[in-house]
């Protein structure tokens, strides 16, 4: 495997929603969609910060319908299965591909023997609750990164240094026609 070669996070959607807490809450209260973009939403940060091209995967396997994929805003790519497939054997195929393609592959479950088998493809595994983890660290040091403001102010001269504020506040009261 090369060093430069992408890291791909492959997310148990489901069984994480089940096991954080206030996904699980969500989903008890039969708002499944709210917690499905919830978790997208916890995870778009953290991968961006670390790099990552992440890829949920949702279990349709009693659900009569055809696979589906979207991609959220953050680029996080969302995928349904098929009526007959597990998410489990879903990620178990991209582990392979990923694999064969040289790529660094990270698997968020919580699910042991899922654990067993992407071990066999040379694939990370993360806990739910490692992955929890992972996340408001990542949200932690994102914040210490951002710059300080250094006023309370209000509006543009928040943002604007002295000198540039100054020169601005001459020409607004100068009375000259900024059109012209």
């Amino acid at each position: 495997m090369q060093a430069s070669s992408p890291t791909f996070l492959l997310v148990d959607g489901y069984n994480i929603i089940g096991a954080w807490p206030t996904l699980s809450q969500l989903a008890r209260r039969s708002l499944m969609e709210l917690a499905r973009l919830r978790l997208v939403e916890s995870l778009a940060n953290y991968v961006a910060f670390r790099g990552y091209q992440a890829t949920v995967v949702y279990d349709a396997y009693a659900q009569p319908t055809p696979a589906r994929q979207e991609r959220s805003p953050s680029g996080i790519e969302i995928l349904y299965t098929s009526y007959g497939e597990t998410a489990d054997s879903c990620i178990e195929r991209l582990c392979a591909q990923l694999q064969r393609d040289g790529c660094r592959v990270r698997v968020a479950t919580s699910d042991r023997v899922q654990q067993l088998v992407i071990g066999g493809y040379n694939a990370e595994w993360v806990s739910a609750e490692q992955l929890w983890d992972e996340v408001q660290q990542a949200q932690q040091q994102i914040r210490h990164l951002q710059p300080k403001r250094l006023s309370s102010k209000r509006g543009i001269d928040a943002y604007l240094d002295a000198d540039t504020l100054s020169r601005l506040n001459r020409w607004r009261l100068s009375g000259q026609d900024p059109m012209r």
